[in-house]
């Protein structure tokens, strides 16, 4: 059964715990314990110790040649770490896309083999996993440097995509607002749900917790025995999870659902438009389009 929930359930307006001002935009992060990774659009890759309050600079990537210039920084636009193995997807040379591995402080660079890669996933600490805009799902080994698996899932454009690496579950979201679910350790798709009726923009997965968000104003969100829909009147461009909660952006508000469905927090916002949140243990954590990451609680 599909449950309806109003936004007005709850009133608690509530301002960033802080703020964290960044050199350039935030295009990318990724969460690993208190580690925050941070990749921006000028081509600096940042960690963020959220127990500390440090922030120290990873690498600065080589500037690379367009139609129009000979001089531009790279965006970084997908993040990922397993161990000590640091993945990112940039942007180079002529519109296309490279891939990145650091391990010790070193930075190795791989031309993309497929074109279109929207997210980048590490599989373990040989593949990465690509999730391409065409719906296709490829594994990459970067030791040799080719691909080794390739599966298409939908004729239709990938929206987003989420990684559990605990169930080895991968959500792909696209625009006809359908969510697959796609079992990278069986190498097959498992389901399929039509979540949505229109282009999914975000989406995120915490084993049996997902969430999605649509140009269709609503936010879906379903906890592994009941599904739910939020109406948003506005894109929901942004959603976030973790183990006991999830969030949705709105216009200008964030808000909290538990496990149960119910909101539980609304959070004012009136920032730039929000590309990402991240739960932690204490935050809500959101990197938006004007050099700022916000941090919220969530006790």
């Amino acid at each position: 059964m599909r449950f309806f929930v109003v936004l007005f359930m709850s009133i608690a307006f509530l301002w960033a715990d802080f703020e964290l001002k960044l050199p350039a935009n935030s295009v990318s992060i990724k969460l690993d314990n208190n580690s925050l990774l941070i990749g921006l659009d000028n081509g600096e890759l940042y960690n963020y110790d959220i127990k500390s309050k440090e922030l120290n600079k990873i690498i600065d990537l080589p500037k690379f040649s367009n139609y129009f210039d000979n001089d531009v920084a790279p965006k970084i636009f997908s993040i990922d770490k397993l161990g000590d193995i640091i993945a990112i997807l940039y942007e180079s040379d002529n519109g296309a896309k490279s891939l990145g591995i650091i391990q010790n402080g070193n930075l190795k660079s791989f031309k993309m083999p497929t074109d279109g890669v929207k997210k980048i996933f590490l599989l373990d600490s040989n593949h990465i996993i690509f999730v391409t805009l065409s719906s296709e799902v490829e594994y990459y080994d970067f030791k040799d440097g080719k691909v080794v698996f390739n599966t298409k899932l939908s004729t239709s454009s990938t929206g987003d995509a989420a990684y559990d690496r605990k169930s080895g579950i991968l959500a792909t979201g696209i625009e006809g607002g359908v969510i697959f679910y796609f079992d990278t350790k069986l190498k097959k798709l498992i389901k399929q749900i039509n979540a949505q009726k229109d282009t999914i923009y975000s989406v995120g997965l915490n084993e049996k917790l997902l969430i999605s968000g649509s140009a269709d104003k609503k936010a879906y969100f379903n906890n592994g025995s009941k599904e739910f829909y939020y109406d948003a009147k506005f894109l929901v461009y942004c959603v976030g999870v973790n183990s006991n909660n999830a969030a949705f952006s709105t216009e200008n508000m964030i808000k909290i659902i538990d496990k149960s469905g119910k909101i539980v927090k609304d959070i004012e916002y009136n920032g730039a438009s929000l590309n990402n949140l991240i739960f932690s243990s204490e935050y809500l954590i959101g990197s938006s389009y004007d050099n700022k990451i916000y941090f919220w609680s969530v006790e």
